[in-house]
């Protein structure tokens, strides 16, 4: 495991993905949508809408970042 996270996960769904030739793209986003439900659910329940509304706001950023619709926050460099 690397120090990245981010790295980690990506990698660890490329070789699942490798192996189980079956397995789609959309199957294995639902399945990366409900391990981080279960992620924001290890939080109290008063944080749950909060945590949850974060996540979708920067997933909506970081997508618009990543496909060149908006430029990048130099301020949250990510790669």
């Amino acid at each position: 495991m690397s120090e990245c996270l981010h790295c980690d996960i990506v990698d660890l769904v490329r070789e699942r993905m490798e192996r189980d030739t079956e397995l789609t793209i959309a199957e294995a986003a639902a399945k990366i949508a409900e391990s981080l439900v279960d992620v924001i659910l290890l939080a109290s329940e008063d944080e749950h809408a909060k945590l949850m509304a974060d996540a979708l706001g920067f997933f909506g950023q970081v997508f618009l970042e990543k496909t060149g619709a908006v430029a990048p926050d130099p301020s949250t460099a990510r790669h």
